[in-house]
């Protein structure tokens, strides 16, 4: 058993990390790059860490799912047929995760910390207009929810940007119908790469509980905002700030 540090000051610190991931996650994505780093600052190894992780994400999408169906914002049935495509690649995700070695994964996992920071600050680039009607499925969706499965199972970080890039460009304009169905369906897949790492003594349910906890709480508040972005730049600049941080620690 890994030796956890018990510091009072990192529950609360838990349960923030986990109510601004939750925010973030909803809103956008990336939300596991502050519950990350505060997980294996707290002791975990980083598959641990990403099995761990797993809980808060699974509360917080069911939390957002909930809410966003009560609006009448997702079609059910064909999210729930978007979520059925990522299954595979999801569980087959999970399994790589967990078999690849700590080490290998937290080499992939620096690469991706670093490329996740560089691409807030990116420009935005307006994409041309489409001629497929608005609601329709591009033949390209369902291939592209097979292949973010995989990416959701094996690490999760960031693929609520890639989920939001897909289904805006394959699927609907209309961001919170995008919202809605990317909450679907993480919540969907989530759940079976969760079993995979418990089953593999790669999950610490106690400390995953107080994440997720949080986590319910900034996916509730998230879904009752508006699109608005205030105070976005003080963000991203903390954000990237922790997170080179703990990219320099895993690395050396």
């Amino acid at each position: 058993m890994q030796s956890v540090s018990t510091e009072w000051w990192l529950f609360p610190a838990l349960f923030a990390a986990g109510v601004g991931a939750g925010f973030i996650n909803v809103l956008a994505g990336a939300g596991s790059m502050l519950t990350l780093p505060v997980l294996i600052f707290l002791g975990l190894d980083p598959v641990t860490a990403n099995g761990t992780n797993r809980i808060s994400i699974l509360l917080e999408n069911l939390t957002a799912a909930r809410t966003f169906y009560r609006h009448n914002l997702v079609d059910l049935k064909k999210g729930m047929m978007l979520a059925l495509w990522t299954l595979p690649g999801a569980i087959l995700g999970a399994i790589t995760g967990i078999h690849i070695g700590s080490l290998w994964f937290q080499r992939i996992l620096v690469i991706v910390l670093a490329l996740s920071t560089a691409t807030m600050f990116f420009p935005k680039i307006v994409a041309r207009e489409s001629t497929r009607p608005d609601g329709s499925a591009s033949p390209w969706l369902y291939p592209s929810m097979l292949t973010l499965g995989f990416y959701g199972g094996f690490m999760q970080l960031g693929v609520g940007f890639l989920f939001i890039f897909a289904l805006h460009h394959l699927l609907t304009k209309n961001l919170a119908q995008v919202n809605a169905y990317k909450t679907l369906i993480i919540s969907i897949y989530i759940l079976p790469t969760l079993l995979i790492f418990a089953w593999m003594g790669q999950v610490r349910w106690g400390i995953g509980v107080i994440v997720g906890i949080g986590g319910m709480i900034g996916a509730w508040l998230a879904t009752r905002l508006t699109v608005s972005r205030r105070g976005e730049r003080w963000v991203k600049v903390i954000m990237a700030i922790i997170i080179l941080l703990m990219a320099a620690k895993l690395w050396v």
